[in-house]
């Protein structure tokens, strides 16, 4: 497997670490000197992280000055032999590993068992010149324990070639010391999972390991062209190893977002996912992204609300550090409208991934829809300007910004470049009729403008859409919107789902048919 170094570091101590300096000096060198140092959104001012190849950028244009280079450690690690990269063996819950980032947080404690998604996908710009790892073994005869949540003991030795051509040990925590015997072995740890499933979870065939990490870092773009990557790379892997049940889960997972990001119907890709994701249960029963996967499509497409409960609890159970599983149980009780649960289990996500824009995005749609909607909208900002082709902060302030009081020209706005970053010609079309209509007629003509092409587009009376629904409710066209709902309802239209907190329905709420439809999709009676 390549051997790639870890690309984003965590708060002021690990990039001071980096470039070796203290803390102190280095919130100097970003105010004064222009450090790359970047802010998670709306988490407050001490969350900080940086990129790696950023501060290479920096560090190679820079020149020390007399008192820098003074207090440069000085040091020859040439005739210390490499070892090798730590196994999966010596990290805390290597299998359940999802692919997504690690993170720091004093809360919750640290999650470095598995590098970052870029640090493992492969990527020939990001591989250390020349790496070495400290590995302690642990003694013959003895079996390590994997220590509970928040009392994992971590030391490290690396040496990595840095910007102006220094050497420093980077103080990270990539390799386990020897756990306290007296602590339990988790359930969960490597070898407790592989011994009751007896499912793999390094490949024995060359490569498929590899295709799997690159799958999941593309995964992780969530563009269009990325999930086609990852599609690929899950198939592939699963082709040379079809008893490699991670990539069935990854495979799933992807089917998950490709209706959502891409234009691949519902009906095409939720029963790909789900026979994925049962194909990566049946292989291990406790491979807990594979149980996310389920969740998902329990609640999202088969409106099974206990069942996706029930899947999501185990993959908490499995994992309680999985940033999918909290993110997805997440979205799925903002969903239900329970939005303080939502935003707890969202802001776990978080800060098991702070550079989300998936999982920040889901938790700004929590905090508009519960009354906070300037701060939503912030933050959706933030995560804007950060990664601005993402697509998902788009589609959340087009929906915020039809809560009162409303923004139909934002609405407009965010909708155009959801349908430019996910390639959508219906949703170019109905943005291209609406935005003149607005200009000259206001919002009921927009809407008017709306309902029309989606008419166009979706003839016959037994062609109804969620919009054309929204539109008519927006109109003032009650029974109109109602009896759209039922057939989508009778039809099983995925977007129901979204029913009780769509804030363009919020005008049938006082009619009984309305809580009926409620019920129907499986959510929990609204809250009055």
């Amino acid at each position: 497997m390549s051997q790639v170094r870890k690309d984003i570091l965590n708060g002021w101590k690990e990039i001071g670490g980096y470039v070796c300096r203290d803390i102190r000096t280095v919130e100097r060198w970003e105010k004064l000197r222009g450090l790359p140092v970047r802010r998670v959104p709306g988490a407050g001012r001490a969350t900080v992280y940086a990129l790696i190849s950023e501060l290479d950028k920096w560090l190679e244009t820079r020149k020390p000055d007399d008192r820098d280079a003074a207090q440069v450690h000085q040091a020859d690690f040439s005739s210390q032999p490499a070892s090798p990269r730590p196994p999966p063996v010596d990290s805390p819950h290597p299998a359940q590993w999802d692919g997504t980032e690690a993170a720091t947080s004093p809360e919750i404690g640290y999650f470095p068992a598995m590098p970052d998604i870029e640090d493992r996908a492969g990527l020939e710009e990001n591989k250390p010149s020349a790496p070495s790892y400290e590995l302690r073994t642990v003694p013959a005869g003895k079996t390590p324990a994997t220590p509970l949540l928040g009392q994992q003991k971590w030391t490290a030795g690396v040496t990595i070639a840095v910007g102006f051509g220094l050497l420093c040990v980077l103080a990270s925590p990539l390799v386990r010391s020897h756990a306290d015997p007296a602590v339990q072995p988790s359930p969960y740890s490597l070898k407790s999972v592989t011994a009751n499933s007896g499912a793999p979870y390094r490949s024995q065939v060359p490569g498929v390991d590899d295709l799997y990490l690159r799958g999941m870092y593309s995964y992780e773009r969530r563009t269009p062209e990325s999930l086609e990557r990852s599609h690929n790379d899950f198939t592939t892997a699963i082709a040379k190893d079809p008893n490699y049940a991670p990539a069935y889960a990854g495979l799933a997972n992807t089917y998950n977002l490709l209706r959502e990001y891409s234009m691949m119907p519902e009906a095409e890709a939720y029963p790909k996912a789900r026979a994925a994701a049962e194909h990566a249960v049946a292989l291990d029963p406790r491979l807990p992204q594979a149980h996310a996967a389920l969740g998902f499509i329990d609640f999202f497409w088969s409106w099974d609300t206990a069942s996706a409960e029930r899947e999501f609890q185990t993959a908490l159970a499995l994992d309680p550090s999985s940033v999918l599983a909290h993110h997805w149980y997440g979205s799925m009780l903002v969903h239900e409208g329970r939005y303080g649960e939502a935003i707890e289990q969202l802001d776990l996500a978080q800060r098991l991934q702070p550079t989300s824009a998936a999982v920040l995005s889901t938790r700004a749609l929590a905090l508009g829809l519960s009354g906070h909607r300037g701060e939503a909208v912030d933050m959706l900002q933030d995560v804007i300007n950060e990664t601005p082709g993402v697509s998902s902060p788009h589609a959340i302030l087009a929906i915020l910004s039809k809560v009162e009081p409303r923004e139909p020209a934002r609405f407009l706005d965010e909708t155009r470049r959801v349908a430019e970053l996910r390639h959508s010609d219906e949703m170019l079309r109905v943005a291209a009729a609406a935005e003149p209509a607005y200009r000259s007629g206001g919002e009921n003509a927009m809407w008017q403008a709306i309902l029309s092409v989606e008419e166009r587009l979706h003839p016959g009376a037994s062609n109804r859409t969620f919009l054309m629904a929204e539109a008519e409710a927006a109109l003032g066209r009650n029974e109109a919107a109602f009896a759209d709902l039922a057939q989508l309802a009778k039809r099983r239209d995925p977007e129901m789902v979204g029913i009780a907190i769509d804030p363009t329905l919020l005008p049938l709420h006082p009619d009984r048919r309305f809580g009926q439809l409620v019920a129907a999709v499986g959510l929990p009676p609204l809250a009055h």
